[in-house]
């Protein structure tokens, strides 16, 4: 597949499954720096105290430091090769974030929930696919 600012090469893939996984390892995060201030139900009356719990999570920086590091990756894939390209990769997530969360975190996810991520995924398939064909459609 040839991209306008280079090739999809394997390197690039790799950078673009980096970028999901630190994705996905961020919301990870998020959601455990969440949990950590034992606040179940945020409101205008309790705001500060959650903030304050947030800024104090070692899993908010983590997903922070993960969004930084996941920032500068996805700069240098987009700078080899077209957003359109990349951000059709890039939607692994999908399938990372469900999935880890049912690892790490032992949440539930149900069939039906399933169902509906695999029609995503097949979406974006064959995006992907009606985009490599129309590059090579003449015209």
């Amino acid at each position: 597949m040839r991209a306008r600012h280079g090739t999809l090469s394997g390197a690039i893939v790799l950078l673009i499954i980096a970028v999901d996984i630190l994705n996905a390892c961020a919301e990870l995060s998020f959601k455990q720096g969440a949990m950590a201030t034992h606040i179940h139900h945020v409101a205008l009356s309790n705001l500060s105290a959650f903030a304050l719990g947030l800024l104090s999570s070692a899993g908010v920086w983590t997903g922070l430091l993960c969004y930084l590091v996941m920032f500068l990756l996805w700069m240098t894939v987009l700078s080899r090769i077209d957003l359109s390209v990349a951000f059709l990769i890039l939607s692994m997530d999908y399938l990372l974030v469900p999935g880890f969360s049912i690892i790490f975190l032992k949440e539930g996810v149900s069939c039906l929930r399933w169902i509906g991520i695999a029609f995503v995924v097949v979406g974006i398939g064959l995006t992907s696919w009606s985009a490599v064909s129309d590059k090579h459609a003449p015209g």
